[in-house]
Formats: structure tokens, sequence, C-alpha cells
């Protein structure tokens, strides 16, 4: 991008967050009044036309005032993200990691409601690969010929339950057995470290058992993710008078699969912005999204996201997105 000046890199700030706060274009007037810059509505105004002319800004048919492009939104971005020191959100606080078991989903959950009530935007976590948590116990229930549900229960106290098949008839007795020598043979092993293991249990209790542990890891490493605050998508008033776009936007939600893949390319990445028509699918050109990978044990297992209009907020949805990490960090590895 080229260099710009101290008083465009100024009015350039001043125009994008007054698009954040008030969702409308202004004039130079009432810039320089509202956010009490030291020179005249006349400069004000000629460095918005010099702005725009090198694409950082564009006008709007209803009003003389100046908004971002895209390429103006990714320069106060950078700004942000150069001096950004996330501070935690009491509402993420009160949240409770100890006490009483509760599932992971349930506790993901939580955080996810309350990040997307805090934005008011659509808040979006991919659900880790719980074939790689260590276990703590792990139980096998038979609930019908062909089916049992398994409740594993990490060594941090996290609770995952997975329904696997039976492809032979394995009785209630042989599923306790089972259960009980893997948790007392296995105790802070991983789901994928048991099951290739366990060939020295199958030479005397046949392969079924090392059957159901093997779809036992395939299950858990299916792709889950967790959506809140949909119904928000229906407050942005950028969409609001764009039926199709919110259509577009609604249906994309609904394909969680494509959610999923979309939030798996930043699994790598601590912190990411992306907006307009960085993001990869059609359906998601004008808007924007935060994202932050989790960890458990030093490797990144998941992502926590917030999606919104272009002109969202960045630095309070950075707070929200940070905030919401640090709590699943806290839960994961506390």
């Amino acid at each position: 991008m080229e260099q710009l000046s101290e008083r465009m890199v100024l009015v350039l700030s001043v125009i994008v967050d007054n698009y954040i706060k008030y969702k409308q274009a202004a004039g130079s007037r009432i810039l320089t009044k509202r956010y009490g810059l030291d020179f005249s509505p006349a400069t004000m105004r000629n460095t918005m036309i010099d702005l725009e002319e090198m694409g950082y800004l564009t006008h709007t048919h209803t009003s003389g005032g100046k908004i971002p492009t895209q390429k103006g939104y990714k320069f106060y971005l950078d700004m942000i993200m150069k001096n950004f020191s996330p501070h935690m959100k009491r509402e993420f606080e009160n949240i409770p990691i100890y006490g009483k078991f509760s599932s992971l989903d349930e506790k993901m959950g939580k955080i996810l409601n309350v990040a997307s009530s805090l934005s008011g935007l659509v808040s979006l976590l991919t659900l880790p690969d719980f074939s790689k948590t260590k276990i703590k116990n792990l139980e096998f229930i038979k609930i019908s010929e062909d089916k049992a549900m398994c409740v594993v229960v990490s060594d941090n106290n996290i609770i995952d339950t997975k329904m696997t098949t039976l492809e032979h008839n394995i009785s209630k007795k042989e599923l306790k057995e089972f259960s009980e020598f893997i948790t007392s043979r296995y105790q802070g092993y991983s789901l994928e470290e048991i099951s290739e293991d366990l060939k020295d249990y199958i030479e005397t209790h046949g392969q079924e058992c090392e059957s159901i542990i093997r779809r036992l890891v395939d299950e858990t490493k299916n792709s889950k993710v967790l959506i809140s605050g949909v119904k928000n998508v229906f407050n942005y008033l950028e969409f609001t008078d764009n039926l199709d776009k919110l259509k577009k936007i609604m249906s994309l939600l609904e394909e969680k699969r494509k959610i999923y893949e979309l939030l798996k390319n930043f699994m790598d990445s601590e912190r990411t912005i992306l907006i307009g028509n960085d993001l990869p699918m059609e359906e998601l050109q004008e808007m924007g999204l935060v994202s932050s990978a989790y960890k458990y044990r030093d490797k990144s297992i998941g992502v926590v996201g917030i999606m919104g209009p272009m002109n969202m907020d960045y630095k309070e949805i950075l707070n929200i997105v940070e905030s919401a990490k640090k709590k699943i960090d806290d839960i994961l590895n506390g």
C-alpha cells in the first residue's frame, strides 16, 4: 500500500471509526467537529478526496460523506492489529471452569452464547478432536443390540459422549469389563494411543473390542461446529433492505460442514481478520470474520470466531473473541 501522510492516516481512521460507530457516512464539517480535529473542514474535505482517489474511500449516492472501501478497512485493521492488547471480558470470567462435571459441548455452548450476546453478531466454534485428549475414565453403555454409548471423561474433567455401533453381539457384562480394563490400564492415554496399543487384549477378547475403540476414534474425529446468534443477522442494517443477501447468509449458516471447512483454514493462526473478497465464499463478500485458534497442551485443536457486517467494531470483536479463546484454553488445560 502507498505511504500515507500522518494527516491521511488520521482522516482515514476517523472515517472508518465514524462509519463503524454510526453506520452512516458523515461530511467533513461533522467529522472535524465530532472528533475535535485541529484543521478546517476544507482541509478535511481535500484529504478525503485524495484518499478516495487512492482507493481508500468511496462515496454514497445518498450523502456527500465518504465511507471506507475494503482497502480502507484493511489499512485500519493493520493499525489495530499492530497495537492490539486484549483484555478479558468480565462476562466470560463468570462461566465456571471447575466443579460439577459437565459436557464439553455444554461449556462451549455457554461461551459461544456469551460471545454472540456481547457482540450482537454470529459466533462460531469448531469443537476439538477428542481422540487426542488424555482420558481419566471411559465407560461403554449398551443401549441396543447394535449400539453403545461411550462416556469419556478427560484428565481435566471434561465429559464427551459418543454413539458407536456394535458389529457383533457383545453382552453388557463384556462391555463393562472392557470399560474397566481400558480405564485401569490406559488412564492418561488418548483414544488414539489406546487404539494403537490394544493388540494384546484383542488376542484374548476378540476383535470386537478393538473395532469399538477404532470406531469411537473415528467418531470423535468427525467435524462439528457450533453456531450461536443466527437471528442477529436480521439486525444487520446493511442487509435489511436486501432480502436476497439475507437468504444467502442464512442458507450458508445452515450448512455447518461449509462453516467448519471455512474455520479449519485458521487452525494454525493465533489471530485472523478477513473481510470482503478475502473470504472464500461468495455469500460473505460484504462481511468480516474475526477468529482465533484455541489450544490443548500447546497444540491448536479448534477455532472460535465472530462473523458480522464489514463495518463491525473490530476492536470490541477482537476482545470478545480473545476472551472466549482464553476461557476455552482455561477449560481445556485447567
